[in-house]
């Protein structure tokens, strides 16, 4: 993840590596943070100073880029994984995190999700949850970098058969819908990654068992492409706004697609 002038990256092990970007664009070692954490996920603020990150022991430390030390601990402050149900589902998470994203449109919010069916909407200035939502299907249950936000609009992808991939509107605390996703294989679903593309008209999504990574149109609610030809699992994605797509995972080279101009791109039959 990257700031205007630095660039930061983070191991499982609880290494946070931070590094400077010098005027002519080179990048310099800067410093290394160690939590006693296993980190799962790193995002930066848009609006700059700081960044976060979270994990196995369930809270969500909220950096300052200068001080490179926690301002503020978002969570129950244990120890540990925690396999029995939470003491209040509603004001913390109950199980590892893995994935947290800033807000794209206010410099106080940021929302979490993870292992325990459920995505909050944090408020820095109380450290509290806004709003704990979940569904009826058993999710949101993230084992990945499987959630991203634009404005009050949230996107979520879980490990599960089948209505993996669900919309929520941050500003009601409810679930709008569920994304198809087309299991080839039949082996079901099990989102692993999901990005917004090309604002909020498409979402991007890449399976564990399914091997590839796919396009749904939002307004649709079916997929119009499909980025295949992957041995195994998809679990990284990157869109920028220009429309490109970078795909990666278990194997050993990134894919990049333009995102309507592909050959994966998959056009509607003309009517006979």
């Amino acid at each position: 993840v990257v700031s205007t002038q630095s660039t930061g990256y983070c191991l499982a092990h609880g290494h946070i590596y931070v590094q400077q970007i010098e005027s002519d664009g080179t990048i310099i070692d800067a410093a290394t943070v160690i939590e006693d954490n296993e980190i799962n996920t790193l995002d930066v603020s848009r609006f700059g100073y700081y960044f976060v990150t979270a994990g196995k022991d369930k809270n969500i430390r909220v950096y300052d880029w200068e001080k490179l030390t926690p301002f503020s601990i978002l969570g129950p402050m244990t120890q540990g994984d925690y396999f029995g149900p939470p003491e209040d589902t509603l004001t913390q998470h109950g199980k590892r995190i893995f994935s947290c994203k800033f807000s794209d449109t206010s410099p106080y919010q940021l929302v979490s999700g993870g292992w325990d069916n459920s995505v909050k909407l944090w408020d820095l200035r109380t450290g509290h949850v806004e709003r704990s939502m979940s569904s009826s299907d058993q999710g949101p249950k993230l084992c990945g970098d499987a959630l991203d936000i634009r404005g009050d609009l949230c996107v979520t992808g879980s490990l599960l058969p089948e209505h993996a991939i669900e919309l929520w509107s941050l500003k009601e605390g409810r679930r709008l819908g569920v994304l198809p996703y087309e299991s080839p294989r039949l082996r079901g679903q099990y989102i692993q990654v999901v990005r917004f593309c090309n604002g909020t008209e498409n979402v991007v999504a890449g399976s564990a068992v399914c091997y590839d990574a796919q396009i749904i149109s939002v307004a649709d609610q079916k997929v119009v492409a499909r980025i295949d030809g992957y041995k195994r699992s998809v679990s990284s994605l990157a869109v920028c706004e220009s429309g490109k797509i970078a795909v990666g995972g278990s194997g050993s080279y990134i894919s990049l697609v333009e995102t309507m101009d592909s050959p994966f791109f998959i056009k509607d039959e003309p009517e006979q």
